[in-house]
């Protein structure tokens, strides 16, 4: 006992064991030499026999355990009282005992390393059955309690080692050959897209399967289109609702948004797919798939001839497997190479190159052996002529002629080979002809049949023109980006290859997302009479549309957004009847169309604007005409862009100082490049100093007889400060907004405003006029406050999103009193919005009955 105490801080070696024992021979009544010699011989044994002899303790110490309740002494006798928690303790060590004897079952391995620990833990449990078996009556605790306490310290020094057992190693040799098997076993290990049987014996696959098979056709389809994608890929419900439309795997009786978020909602109630949420907690816009389900949603894909897969699961741009098919990235010749039959042979050669290296080596095999006998057989007969001179010259003779014979049986065979050589040749350039042209008519059917084309991880997805124009019965076309992030950079350098749209009768999902290189669409555009939508988001260099847009007649998405050099819109925009959504119409003076030619568009419910310029304003009354004409429409966002605020014209009417000035003329001709195309006046362009009357101002009270030396300045000045003053005089005391004049009243149900470039909010901008508001978002720019008409008008918005606004100043209180219905407000950099119990993202949502109700609507 006394040994075990001592043993509190360090496991002693076998040595210092053997000492220790013999310094204290007479603490214990059973110990002795015999104990010694046990201990040597125990530290001499194999691991398995240590293991075995402390897995008898363990059973001892078990059953003491068991035992230790009824073993209780009375509170006056010798021995100590039996405290209440040293039965759980007792449990604690058998347990722990029983996982390392389990563990080291696994590590015999490690013998060498571990048998001084284990001999000193095999005598600390000695120690202790010793102490309740010497008088069980009268168990001294306190002593057990210490021992228990060195036991669980000796087998937590242990247990520390084993993770690094399985890492470490005696010399540098053997990890280098631990690391090698390693990275053996794991390249043996079969990839799930290839091994057969992996899934099919549990019962994962068959609850999947079982899950699989309730859903209808359309919703294995539309489930299928994942496979395509990457592992763990992020793919936006945008794209899935345009793929749905134009593959037609949805009901067109309901309306989009509802029936995709319903189709989704099936999927991700089975584990599917599964919802990307954003960093505030609330769900986004984009879904995933699970690596595991996408293997199976694969092989589903495979039966169903869903797109072609390779063994690794990647889609593939083979030809003549579907009806579908992706564009991918690839070094060399493709199906869709010019000349087809010589991506064929390039194929095949590199199929057959395994096999050809193996037949040559078989055939070196071969005559090597052929020359070792014909070596052997010189030998011997140079041996038997060396005997017989007479024999050896006959031999000579022989061997000539043989050689003459052989020569000339070789040149014969020369000739006819030669002869064969180019009869095979021709036999091979006219059967090459034939394959060309079979391959080139199959080619030309198969594209002439294909539905779909997807560009997956394509980067320059320019086709060949009588390539492209064979396609006439695909229905969805998508060359762009369908990432969300823009880190794959697409172009193409020269776009007559998009001439061949025309033939594209039954196209209707077109998209060109993200793609560089195109300056104008072609004409061949307005051929696609069937198309209903057009995506060109995020096409960077395109600056116009062809006229030929407006024979779309069943266009009803056309996305123009973020396509920045874009300024001229034709007329002809308005005569598409059955446009629902635009985005990205740019109003600009050099753009014909504007919002007052879209008013002929019936249908459309949701309207994106983009202005460029400066005498395009909202802010009065008046403006509310722009939008109050539009039958249908309920969401409408408003961005200034460059060229479309007065600060910029501003610094061009009042430069800071002659020295600017004078430095920017030098940049003449870049200041108009950039000028074109952002629509910015530059201090050295010619169109520095606008034209008369570019810049609106309100009437004023000026008598017409005013100074005749005053200039056109000074009247601007005169007539600004009168329209404040009016502004300032006609504030109600309940609000900081005048009243409105008109009484029109909008049908919106979301404005979202971007870069207001005025402090005063538009005059419309009051909850009379916009009675259906639910969703209100305002994002940077100068405005200063949100306005109310009256100090009784309550907005019915439930939603508010404010980002970037420096010069709003309010707080909670204020906020809850003009926004009674709201339900989720958001506010990022916002200083002077204060005392809103928002989370760590911005976010602050209405609770009903303990749970959250996330409002999920984003600004689009």
């Amino acid at each position: 006992m006394a040994k075990t105490i001592e043993n509190l801080s360090l496991l002693p070696t076998s040595s210092e064991a053997a000492n220790h024992d013999a310094a204290n021979g007479d603490s214990k009544s059973n110990t002795g030499t015999s104990d010694k010699l046990q201990l040597d011989e125990a530290c001499k044994v194999p691991m398995g026999k240590v293991i075995v002899s402390l897995n008898r303790r363990y059973e001892d110490l078990k059953a003491a355990a068991h035992k230790a309740p009824k073993l209780s002494s009375p509170a006056t006798g010798a021995g100590d009282p039996m405290p209440k928690d040293e039965t759980s303790d007792l449990d604690k060590a058998c347990n722990e005992l029983k996982y390392l004897i389990d563990e080291f079952k696994k590590l015999q391995v490690y013998e060498t390393n571990l048998s001084d620990p284990l001999v000193t833990i095999e005598k600390n449990v000695d120690d202790i059955l010793g102490d309740l078996n010497a008088n069980p009556d009268h168990v001294e605790w306190e002593t057990t309690k210490d021992n228990l306490k060195v036991l669980r310290s000796n087998m937590t020094k242990v247990k520390a080692q084993l993770p690094l057992l399985h890492q470490t190693s005696s010399s540098t040799e053997a990890r280098r050959l631990l690391a090698t098997t390693s990275r053996e076993e794991a390249s043996k290990l079969p990839s799930p897209y290839q091994a057969d049987g992996i899934f099919e014996k549990g019962s994962f696959f068959k609850e999947f399967q079982h899950r699989y098979e309730t859903l209808g056709i359309r919703e294995k389809l539309c489930l299928l289109c994942f496979a395509i994608f990457p592992e763990n890929a992020e793919v936006s419900e945008r794209l899935l609702r345009f793929w749905w439309e134009g593959e037609r795997l949805r009901l067109t009786s309901e309306s989009d948004t509802k029936t995709v978020n319903e189709i989704l909602d099936e999927f991700v109630e089975p584990g599917f797919i599964q919802p990307v949420y954003k960093r505030s907690g609330s769900k986004g816009s984009c879904y995933k798939m699970h690596p595991i389900v996408r293997c199976l949603i694969v092989r589903l894909a495979k039966q169903a001839n869903f797109f072609y897969y390779d063994s690794k699961g990647y889609p593939n741009m083979e030809f003549f497997k579907s009806k579908k098919i992706c564009l991918v990235k690839s070094e060399g010749p493709s199906w869709w190479s010019k000349d087809v039959l010589a991506f064929k042979k390039a194929r095949e050669q590199a199929q057959q190159g395994n096999d050809k290296k193996q037949a040559e080596a078989g055939t070196m095999t071969e005559e090597k052996k052929k020359q070792d006998q014909e070596l052997e057989e010189q030998e011997r007969q140079e041996v038997f002529f060396t005997k017989n001179a007479r024999a050896f010259t006959k031999a000579c003779k022989q061997a000539q002629q043989w050689k003459a014979k052989k020569q000339a049986e070789a040149d014969i065979m020369t000739k006819e080979k030669k002869k064969q050589n180019q009869k095979l040749e021709e036999q091979e350039r006219k059967e090459m002809e034939k394959t060309r042209g079979k391959l080139e008519t199959k080619r030309i059917i198969y594209l002439e049949n294909l539905q779909t084309l997807f560009n997956v991880s394509k980067q320059f997805p320019e086709l060949p023109e009588e390539l492209f124009s064979k396609m006439k019965n695909i229905k969805v076309l998508y060359l762009g980006r369908w990432e969300r992030t823009a880190e794959r950079h697409m172009e193409v350098e020269d776009v007559d290859f998009l001439k061949g749209l025309k033939n594209m009768n039954k196209l209707r999902f077109f998209s060109l997302h993200g793609i560089s290189g195109i300056k104008k669409l072609p004409d061949s555009i307005g051929m696609l009479q069937n198309l209903r939508i057009l995506d060109l988001k995020a096409c960077h260099t395109l600056e116009e549309l062809p006229k030929e847009v407006g024979l779309l007649k069943m266009l009803s998405y056309l996305d123009l957004s973020e396509c920045y050099l874009l300024d001229w819109i034709p007329t002809d925009l308005s005569k598409l009847s059955k446009l629902k959504v635009l985005k990205g119409f740019v109003i600009s003076s050099n753009s014909p169309c504007t919002l007052t030619h879209l008013t002929t568009l019936s249908e459309l419910e949701k309207l994106s604007i983009s202005i460029h310029n400066v005498k395009f304003s909202i802010k009065e009354e008046e403006s509310i005409k722009y939008f109050s004409e539009f039958k249908s429409l309920t969401k409408l966002k408003i961005a200034w862009g460059a060229g479309g605020t007065k600060k910029s014209l501003d610094k061009a009417i009042h430069p800071e100082d002659k020295n600017k000035t004078s430095e920017a003329s030098k940049l003449g001709p870049t200041a108009k490049v950039l000028e074109k195309y952002l629509k910015l006046p530059f201090l050295g362009s010619s169109k520095s100093v606008p034209e008369k009357g570019n810049v609106a101002v309100v009437a004023t009270t000026a008598k017409a007889g005013q100074d005749k030396n005053g200039d056109n300045a000074k009247k601007q000045k005169s007539g600004a400060v009168v329209q404040s003053n009016v502004h300032a005089n006609n504030k109600d005391q309940g609000g900081r907004s005048p009243k409105p004049v008109l009484q029109s009243e909008l049908k919106l149900e979301k404005l979202d405003i971007r870069c207001y470039p005025d402090k005063e909010p538009p005059k419309w901008l009051v909850p009379k006029t916009l009675t259906r508001l639910k969703r209100l978002y305002f994002r940077g720019g100068e405005v200063s406050h949100i306005p109310v008409a009256n100090r009784h008008e309550k907005w019915n918005v439930e939603i508010l999103r404010l980002k970037y606004l420096i010069n709003i100043k309010m707080d909670w209180k204020q906020v809850q009193k003009q926004f009674p219905e709201l339900k989720l407000l958001e506010k990022v950099n916002c200083p002077q919005i204060t005392f809103c119990p928002c989370d760590a993202s911005g976010v602050w949502e209405v609770k009903q009955a303990g749970t959250k109700i996330r409002m999920d609507a984003q600004p689009s």
